[in-house]
């Protein structure tokens, strides 16, 4: 019995060591209680409407944090190289430069070495956009925190139907139940 027990410990030490058995932080919006930790620091307005994040830049530097603050997450620590790409699926006003900072347990230290740019380009429908982190060692560390910069200039508007770390099926978000979604392909 004992032999087991030690056996049954060790696996789930390695299982949350290795970050296993925590998933990857996601988010759909279908609950409105899963945006009340997520914070917008800079200029940046955010609200969440029939299951999508809509996100404003105010200036030329917005961020904000998801599911956090500056210190604090309501989510796990998780493995760079298990969890290299951002995946969402959004729709976007104008074509912007979106940015993605982070810290890792082993630099705990905001700064431009640890950031990711990516250009998007303005849809009229939602579309899917991966965001391979490949700068500044997100894939050889663990990741503790990361923001999302939606856009560099004022004015641009982002209607975002998800945001994970892992590619989300095609049943995970049920977008005929979104009424921005459903307009979207009414109008065409």
């Amino acid at each position: 019995m004992r032999r087991f027990l030690f056996l049954i410990i060790s696996i789930s030490f390695l299982l949350v060591f290795t970050g296993i058995l925590w998933a990857a932080p996601s988010w759909t919006f279908d609950d409105p209680e899963e945006i009340d930790t997520w914070s917008a620091v800079n200029q940046c307005n955010y609200s969440v409407e029939n299951g999508v994040l809509i996100t404003e830049s105010t200036g030329g530097d917005p961020y904000l944090f998801p599911g956090g603050e500056w210190n604090v997450v309501d989510w796990e620590p998780f493995s760079g190289a298990a969890y290299t790409t951002i995946y969402m699926r959004l729709k976007l006003n104008q074509a912007s430069t979106w940015q993605v900072y982070y810290i890792t347990e082993e630099n705990g230290t905001w700064g431009e070495e640890q950031r990711q740019n990516f250009e998007l380009e303005a849809s009229d429908d939602f579309v899917d956009v991966t965001m391979v982190m490949e700068r500044g060692g997100w894939q050889d560390h663990t990741v503790n925190h990361f923001r999302i910069d939606p856009g560099t200039v004022a004015g641009v508007v982002a209607e975002i139907d998800y945001i994970s770390l892992e590619p989300l099926a095609a049943s995970a978000v049920d977008s005929k139940d979104k009424i921005a979604t459903t307009w979207a392909k009414i109008k065409k």
